[in-house]
């Protein structure tokens, strides 16, 4: 077709951002346009941005900077629109098209308007009959259960970005697993801002544990993740099903940010320290080979060397198996920005720098403890020397890789290898096959 469009699409941010981009990719696949995954060779770029915390707009803003150099249509989409809207045609005045989150699945139609932005409030969600381009590997699939936030933490700004909290139904939710297993999909991860508080809006109460029992029936899924759970909101039913049910992955990540009371209670989040700790032991109670991933913030208003200290103590203590941190940005339109007795930069990086170097010798003592083990992976890549593969105890992009001398199986495939090494952050094993 001479008169086909092609377009390419970067997409900035977590997984969350992930799926509304393959999303934009199915629509406008569905609608004529052609998909060209190098953005040199496209005639319309869409970017969909990130703008959760300073870092994340800075690079969102370093990429539409470079893309505007190469003289393309240049679509606007996502977060960053949402927070700044109009401003940024005063910023980048040779932007295209501006969309907001919640307009995503007008993006057929909003490519060829004017400049015109229509903020609103997101609400949008897609559903298993919205088209949709995987870009993961064709194993792996990011499952939305959920969009916006009801938390309202005080340094977070995701619930003006995007909106309540509102869930799919269970139904439609196992109508796209269902499909997805049917095109060679063996693991889903479940992702939303609060996965553990699904269900909430619609059934009067959190249903993740009953999601899950249903998502476990479908015979070819192998794998199910759990990612962005809320502490408050892990209930015994989900932990007692990811016990129960095999195709649960042992894995959790489960942002807690702090473990100082006073802090807790400034950032807006419910539980205490010492219910924190409580619920790290019931997990691992119910769940011996658990891997917990979590992120901590360092450099809230009013931390001080003797909260650090805590916290430091605290990381040492628990040994998380994945540990991410992040230092404390005061983000306009948030409460903790008003606050009173901010930290200096300099201070911040140096507890930032404190705890990945704890985390770094956590992480390479449990590792180390793997050596004999046998486990199962999925094979991602190979070489003509290496094979690399991942565990059901690592989430892809974000955690450690194994990595097998010589070439074997197939991508995508399951297999049994037994653990022979380790480095900070991957394991080296031998093929059993």
């Amino acid at each position: 077709m001479k008169n086909l469009k092609t377009f390419s699409a970067i997409s900035l941010g977590c997984p969350k951002n992930l799926v509304d981009t393959e999303v934009i990719l199915g629509l406008l696949k569905g609608a004529g346009y052609e998909v060209i995954f190098n953005s040199d060779e496209a005639d319309i770029v869409i970017i969909n941005t990130c703008a959760f915390i300073k870092p994340a707009v800075e690079e969102s803003r370093a990429v539409i900077r470079e893309e505007l150099k190469k003289k393309k249509k240049i679509v606007v989409i996502g977060c960053l629109v949402q927070r700044y809207g109009d401003e940024l045609w005063q910023e980048f005045p040779d932007i295209a098209c501006l969309v907001t989150p919640g307009e995503i699945n007008n993006i057929c139609n909003l490519l060829h308007t004017s400049r015109k932005l229509h903020p609103g409030t997101p609400e949008f969600i897609y559903s298993h009959n919205t088209p949709r381009l995987l870009t993961t590997l064709n194993f792996t699939a990011y499952v939305k259960i959920a969009d916006g936030c009801n938390n309202c933490c005080s340094y977070c700004l995701i619930p003006k970005l995007r909106g309540r909290f509102r869930s799919r139904p269970i139904e439609d939710i196992v109508k796209e697993v269902e499909k997805l297993a049917l095109s060679g999909v063996k693991e889903i991860i479940l992702i939303a801002q609060d996965t553990t508080f699904y269900g909430m809006d619609i059934y009067g109460k959190p249903e993740l544990a009953q999601l899950l029992k249903e998502l476990s029936r479908i015979e070819s899924i192998q794998w199910i993740r759990i990612m962005y759970t809320h502490p408050a909101h892990l209930t015994e039913e989900i932990i007692s099903i990811m016990k129960e049910e095999e195709k649960i992955c042992p894995y959790i990540d489960i942002p807690l940010q702090h473990i100082e009371d006073r802090i807790l209670k400034d950032m807006n989040r419910p539980l205490s320290g010492k219910q924190v700790r409580a619920l790290i032991k019931r997990l691992r109670e119910a769940i011996p080979d658990i891997a917990i991933r979590t992120s901590l913030m360092v450099g809230f208003p009013t931390e001080t060397d003797g909260d650090f200290k805590k916290l430091v103590d605290f990381v040492k203590e628990v040994e998380f198996d994945r540990l991410g941190v992040f230092k404390y940005f005061a983000e306009e339109g948030t409460s903790a920005a008003s606050m009173s007795d901010h930290v200096p930069e300099q201070i911040k990086e140096e507890r930032y720098n404190q705890l990945l170097k704890l985390q770094l010798k956590i992480s390479r003592k449990k590792l180390k403890n793997k050596i004999g083990k046998r486990i199962e992976v999925v094979i991602e890549r190979l070489t003509d020397e290496l094979t690399y593969a991942r565990s059901k105890y690592d989430a892809p992009d974000i955690d450690g890789l194994v990595i097998i001398a010589g070439k074997i199986g197939e991508v995508g495939e399951l297999v049994k290898v037994e653990v022979i090494g380790s480095t900070e952050y991957d394991l080296m094993a031998k093929s059993l096959l």
